[in-house]
């Protein structure tokens, strides 16, 4: 965590453009705190964490596709920064936070409420006391989450990474571990060399979704990852079939066997 003698470290994340230039215009107006990103989405959010290691989040709540609580229920608990949550909605789930000495902003908030939050947050940080050590709320950001089924979040892909929602949580996974994706009844498989996910979702979204020029789509209900693919075999009755790293062989239906071979030359 930052000390007295460092500059705090903050990123701001905010759906909307107004919201975060505000704050970043307060901020400026304080030379003791570095504003180290500005994001306008909870998936921009997840990976300028990853990247800064900021003390302190000044976090949105009702954002698209991933909201304030997946974001802070997707870090690492032991390593999760300070949290200031900045909303428009007074909901039950704020009182319960603040109880667990989270700070909120209710839009709209005046420069001195803003700066009073801003000097509790940085309080606990110099105690050393922060999400890291406060296991109860992370129960609590559990229990806020919807019982929803795992699905893919249609983005642009995150450095690479392709965002899955599965129990409150987002899982980034890197493309290039992606070994193939398969059907499976009403949802679809992403396997890893370590995992299976089961995602509601269909092939034919997966395969606008995933690069073309590293993935390939072999039959109605398989797409593969082509740097795990070690030969392409032909049957004398005209079947084809591909051998990937793990040895496994998969069928190739001919509607698709013209483009494989135009991918592997």
């Amino acid at each position: 965590m930052n000390s007295s003698m460092n500059k705090l470290k903050v990123i701001i994340v905010d759906d909307e453009q107004e919201a975060r230039e505000g704050m970043a215009l307060l901020l400026q107006q304080d030379p003791s705190v570095h504003v180290a990103a500005i994001c306008s989405n909870g998936l921009e959010a997840l990976e300028a964490v990853r990247h800064h290691q900021p003390d302190l989040l000044l976090l949105d709540i009702q954002m698209p596709q991933v909201n304030g609580f997946e974001v802070l229920n997707s870090l690492d608990e032991t390593t999760r920064p300070a949290v200031i949550f900045v909303t428009a909605y007074d909901e039950y789930a704020l009182k319960a936070f603040e109880v667990h000495a989270v700070d909120y902003l209710l839009k709209p908030f005046t420069d001195q409420r803003f700066f009073a939050a801003l000097q509790h947050a940085r309080a606990l940080i110099d105690r050393q006391h922060g999400f890291n050590d406060n296991h109860q709320l992370t129960q609590l950001l559990k229990a806020q989450q919807p019982q929803e089924a795992p699905r893919i979040i249609h983005a642009p892909l995150v450095n690479d990474r392709l965002p899955v929602k599965a129990d409150g949580n987002i899982h980034l996974i890197p493309l290039q571990d992606l070994i193939k994706v398969t059907a499976y009844d009403y949802y679809i498989k992403l396997h890893t060399g370590s995992h299976t996910f089961v995602v509601r979702d269909s092939m034919k979204n997966m395969e606008n979704t995933l690069p073309a020029s590293q993935f390939v789509r072999i039959h109605k209900s398989a797409i593969i990852n082509i740097q795990y693919l070690t030969d392409m075999l032909s049957a004398p009755q005209g079947e084809t079939t591909v051998q990937l790293k793990s040895g496994e062989q998969l069928r190739v239906s001919r509607s698709y066997k013209d483009r494989l071979k135009s991918m592997i030359g």
